[in-house]
């Protein structure tokens, strides 16, 4: 039974990375919350800082009723900044975050990254080796969830990608402050909290 459960993730792994991946709009400093739609918003702590380099990092993201996946740039190209403000267009509907895809700066270019993202599990190197001597139990790995509804403007907190244990934390008052007055048109007082959990 762990065997196939192993398979099974694997294959899913293998086929979300093979799937065409769709890319979140950036929501511009005069958007507004699109009829029908909806925009998430937040605060990413990354894994590396400096050593990033000036590589991108994105976030992978799965709507749980479609199938489809979607990713958004959670560290913009040519930045080193340790902490960077995400904010997108999304349709409404229920999501899991699949993966953290990120490089490490060496000299000779950069080590690539796709890691799957769990609760509560360090999922980095060496995570298949774990999960095939039984050290991880594949029936105990649940993916962060979230609901977006249609026609809201939602902040989904600071994502402390820090470290490889991720969480996630409520820290809108003081993020808000730091972004209204570049999106003027958006009404940070109506945003809905919305942590993965």
């Amino acid at each position: 039974m762990k065997h196939i459960a192993l398979i099974l993730l694997l294959v899913f792994s293998t086929l979300t990375n093979a799937q065409t991946i769709k890319h979140l709009s950036d929501v511009g400093s005069k958007g507004t919350v699109p009829n029908g739609q909806a925009i998430i918003y937040g605060n990413f702590i990354q894994r590396l800082g400096f050593a990033s380099g000036g590589f991108a990092q994105d976030i992978r993201l799965m709507n749980i009723d479609t199938k489809e996946v979607f990713a958004f740039r959670v560290k913009p190209t040519f930045k080193s900044s340790k902490e960077n403000t995400f904010i997108y267009f999304i349709e409404p509907g229920n999501y899991a975050i699949l993966n953290y895809w990120w490089t490490h700066s060496k000299w000779y270019g950069g080590k690539m990254f796709t890691e799957s993202i769990f609760k509560g599990i360090d999922a980095t190197e060496g995570f298949e080796e774990r999960i095939n001597s039984g050290e991880v139990d594949v029936n105990a790995l649940h993916r962060y969830t979230f609901t977006i509804t249609e026609n809201s403007l939602n902040y989904l907190g600071t994502w402390h990608f820090d470290n490889p244990v991720v969480s996630f934390t409520d820290d809108k008052e003081v993020f808000d402050e730091k972004v209204k007055n570049k999106y003027k048109k958006l009404d940070f007082l109506e945003a809905r909290v919305v942590l993965p959990n």
